[in-house]
């Protein structure tokens, strides 16, 4: 992203936290960034697209650091997932993710409106999705109900005890909730019961987007062929770390990959990944390599 431009989205955060969205001109995001109106319209064409890109910047540095606590764990591992919740959580209160989308509300932008109620979607969906993983496949089909039921405790417990000044931990509010949903789970699975299907969470997140880390196979991948390498090579090799960097680096850019292409460097880091002999015939690389081919990614010939 432009150096200038991402100057504007931090500053215009700043002024959105401290003033709120609708009361925020653009005057005053000019004169706090520092770059004149001309700048400003060649960056972005109205406030309301400004706010997306705030937003969408928060979201993108919160799915990172999210799915950066899953690399080198079990991806079933149901301690994990708490961790993410409760990571996310934590980061929306600090980011004060509610009071923007309330004060987005308040503006009545109908544009704005639309924008944030999609994206109200992304956390479902992602909950979903790590279900997936977690539960049983034989379970999969009341994995919608679930995810429902999870997300809405979750969010209402948060609320209920801030309204009440209760100091109980997000994490601990995170497995109380799991722990309810997989007794629900026991339940309707045992008397095969359920309101949603996978259909439903597809109408409720149409937009399929390779970007996000962990919304796709390359997740997976990623953590397969770490595995891998990590079992390939000794610890002091110092090819271990290279070749972990590359992955680490391929995994930030395509998930980042925004108005300005990255394809030489993703290209040229798995160009360089492919040289690893140790592990470049395995089955975990041809699988890797190839959903990054389905990404338009290829290694440099």
């Amino acid at each position: 992203m432009n150096k200038n431009k991402r100057n504007v989205i931090d500053k215009a955060y700043e002024l959105f936290i401290e003033q709120g969205y609708h009361a925020t001109s653009i005057q005053d995001i000019l004169n706090h960034s520092g770059i004149s109106k001309g700048s400003f319209y060649n960056y972005f064409t109205s406030k309301g697209e400004l706010f997306k890109a705030v937003f969408n910047l928060i979201q993108d540095n919160t799915k990172l650091e999210r799915d950066k606590l899953l690399i080198g764990e079990d991806i079933t591992d149901k301690d994990i997932f708490i961790k993410q919740v409760s990571f996310m959580m934590e980061l929306s209160w600090e980011n004060k993710i509610i009071q923007l989308i309330e004060d987005v509300f308040v503006s009545n932008d109908p544009e704005l409106i639309i924008f944030i109620k999609q994206s109200r979607y992304f956390f479902l969906n992602w909950i979903y999705e790590r279900f997936l993983n977690i539960f049983p496949k034989s379970q999969e089909r009341y994995m919608v109900d679930c995810a429902v039921l999870y997300s809405g405790m979750l969010k209402n417990m948060m609320h209920t005890s801030k309204v009440l000044n209760r100091m109980i931990s997000i994490q601990q509010m995170a497995k109380y909730c799991l722990d309810r949903v997989m007794t629900i789970l026991d339940d309707i699975s045992s008397k095969d019961i359920h309101l949603f299907v996978r259909e439903n969470m597809n109408q409720l997140h149409p937009q399929s987007n390779h970007n996000n880390f962990f919304n796709n196979e390359l997740s997976i991948a990623t953590l397969n062929i770490k595995k891998v390498i990590e079992k390939q090579l000794e610890p002091n090799d110092p090819k271990l770390t290279t070749y972990l960097n590359l992955l680490y680096f391929i995994q930030e850019e395509t998930m980042n990959k925004k108005e300005e292409s990255k394809q030489f460097l993703i290209e040229s880091a798995l160009t360089t990944l492919k040289t690893g002999s140790e592990f470049n015939y395995t089955n975990e690389f041809i699988t890797y390599e190839q959903i990054l081919a389905n990404m338009k990614y290829y290694p440099i010939a």
